[in-house]
Formats: C-alpha cells, structure tokens, sequence
C-alpha cells in the first residue's frame, strides 16, 4: 500500500457507477483525496472528432458534479488497449480502487461483476473495492474484516485497520471455519457430533490466539462455520458493515480456471462494498 494517501476512482458513465461514486464521495469526505479515471478503450479512437473529448469530459464532469464527488479537476481520461488495463496502470501506487459492479444486490442477473472488474480482481494492481450500483452511504456499522489464519489476510487487516481509523469506524474481525456438516454421518454416528464441537472451539481458540499474537486482542471476533461468501454476507448485513475487506491471492491463469475466489464470489453479490486486498 502507498504511503500517501490516493484514491483512484474508476468512472463510466453508466449506472453500475453510481455506487462507487457514492463511495468515493464518503472517501473524499473523511478529508481523501480521489481522483476519478475514465478509460478510452482504443478502438474508440477512429470514432471520436476532437471535440467529441471535450464534450466527454464535461459529461463526466457533469455526472460526478449531480453526486456532488469532484471538480472538473480530478477528472482523468485515458487511453488503453482495455479499460482494465488503463485502470489497472492509473491504480499503480494508489491507496486503492473503486470500481462499480453490474448488478445490484437483489434480483438474479447472471452476469453480476461485468467483465472489467473480474479482470481487475484477477490481477489486483492495488486494493480494489467494488461497490454495488444502488449503494448510497454507508451503514453505521463496523470496518469488517475477513482473515483466513494465513499470510494471505495480513494485507487485508492492515488495509482494514487503516481504514477504520480514518473514518471512525470499529474494526471487527470474522473466521469461517468448514462447516463438517453431514446429515448422514450424523445420524449414523451420533459421536461425530461431540467431535465437531470440539473442533468449532479449537478454530475459535486459534482466532483469539491469532488475533493476540497481531495486536487485535480486543477487537470483536466473529467465528461462523459454513460457505464463507453466504456467512460473509450475512454477517455484514447483520452488524451493518460498512464495508467488508477480504484478502486474495494473485492465481494463475491455470489456477483460475480450478479454483474459486471468496472475495470475487463474495464482491459479486454483497450488499456492501467489499475490498480485495492482495496478500502481501
């Protein structure tokens, strides 16, 4: 994470921004500088006269103005191959990014991340954060942070940390252990039973031991057992989360194709805007 402090917000003029406007709003207003980037993808080029630029940024101008964000000032357009890739080279060195998502929150849509924020979160330039499109302001719960016990979330409760501090937020931390449920083991053996409680109150010693050993001894933890997007999920509109910061991985190509991601299942369908940290 950079030092200094700088947003990049990253800015359409369709409704999936809406809400990650609003989000940026809440940055600026907690005294953050944002600066909104708008990509020209180039192919586009052979489309758009000269003039065609100038009215471009004034109607971007115009749409962040009605949401009260930004001057014309910190207004950027670019020009990439891909928006991801202009997104991706504005981020470099940020605090983060805010991206909007698809889809909101309810309905069942099935393409909820759009194709730009799946590529974003695939290679993470900086902390991304996608922000659903009906989101206006933030709940007045907690930072909420996600830790897995492992290397991969120590960027994540850093960024956390930091983010709590300077909005005045709580910082809660929250472990979901494998559920271990099966309807036919337990039956057929009713000690399995026993055994799993066992094991819950083990993983719920291991995240008080964890929290200890990094200097989080009294932070609110939560300990839940089961899919990790649903309990998630759950848990932020429970305690009305202000946002949910997950750690992540940079997979491979090949990885990508086998294995599922948390934090994107988990950004493609949360009420709340939820932040991917790279692991450190």
């Amino acid at each position: 994470m950079a030092t200094a402090r700088r947003w990049i917000l990253g800015l359409d003029l369709g409704a999936r921004s809406r809400g990650a406007v609003a989000f940026a709003r809440w940055l600026r207003e907690a005294g953050e500088p944002v600066t909104s980037v708008h990509v020209l993808e180039t192919w586009t080029r052979g489309y758009l006269r000269s003039d065609d630029y100038e009215q471009l940024h004034a109607a971007l101008a115009r749409a962040t103005g009605e949401m009260g964000l930004a001057s014309p000032d910190d207004i950027q357009v670019v020009e990439a191959d891909r928006a991801e890739v202009g997104l991706a080279r504005a981020a470099e060195g940020a605090t983060g990014l805010v991206i909007g998502r698809a889809a909101p929150s309810e309905g069942r849509a099935l393409i909820r991340l759009g194709a730009t924020a799946r590529r974003i979160l695939r290679g993470l330039p900086a902390p991304v954060i996608v922000v659903p499109p009906e989101w206006t302001v933030a709940a007045a719960g907690p930072v909420l942070v996600a830790t897995d016990l492992e290397d991969t979330s120590a960027g994540a409760v850093a960024f956390a940390q930091e983010l709590a501090a300077r909005h005045g937020r709580a910082l809660e931390l929250v472990h979901v252990g494998a559920a271990l449920d099966n309807e036919f083991i337990d039956e057929l053996d009713p000690r399995w039973l026993a055994a799993r409680e066992i094991y819950r109150a083990d993983v719920v010693d291991a995240v008080r031991e964890w929290a200890a050993e990094r200097g989080l001894a009294g932070a609110t933890r939560h300990v839940l057992h089961g899919d990790p997007p649903q309990a998630l999920a759950r848990l932020a509109e429970a305690c009305e989360a202000a946002i949910v910061v997950v750690g992540s991985r940079r997979l491979g190509t090949v990885a990508r194709a086998f294995l599922s991601s948390t934090a994107s299942t988990l950004a493609s369908f949360a009420a709340c805007p939820v932040a991917v940290v790279p692991s450190r």
